[in-house]
Parts: structure tokens; sequence; C-alpha cells
């Protein structure tokens, strides 16, 4: 999926993620695809849980750097 278009299917989810948890999940910070991203947050926004129930954190080195 491109850039532009992920982030038109994702922007109704941040919104409502937002209103619910006061923040918006960043995809770069999880270990998957941007299809499996979206799926997490619409299912964290239904279900009224966090994206974290639904994916796991990228590995944060010691400098600061995720490891992809």
């Amino acid at each position: 999926m491109k850039s532009a278009e992920f982030n038109r299917k994702c922007r109704p989810q941040n919104i409502a993620y937002r209103d619910l948890f006061g923040y918006i999940p960043t995809p770069t910070d999880y270990a998957c695809t941007n299809d499996e991203f979206l799926d997490a947050i619409t299912r964290a926004v239904a279900e009224k849980k966090e994206i974290e129930n639904y994916l796991q954190k990228r590995a944060l080195h010691k400098d600061g750097v995720f490891d992809n």
C-alpha cells in the first residue's frame, strides 16, 4: 500500500484512537507492515484497547535506534 493511501485510510482511526487514548501511535514503532498496522489500529479503536494488545513493539537498541 502506498504511503498516501495508507495515511488516508489511517486518518479516521488515528483521530478516534487519539480521542480514546490521548496520542496517535506511530507505525514505525511496531514490527509490522502497513496493512497489519491498519488492521491493528482499527481493532484497537473498535475494542477500545491500546494497540500494544495487537502489535509487538520493535526492539530498541541502547543508542535509541529501532531494530528492523
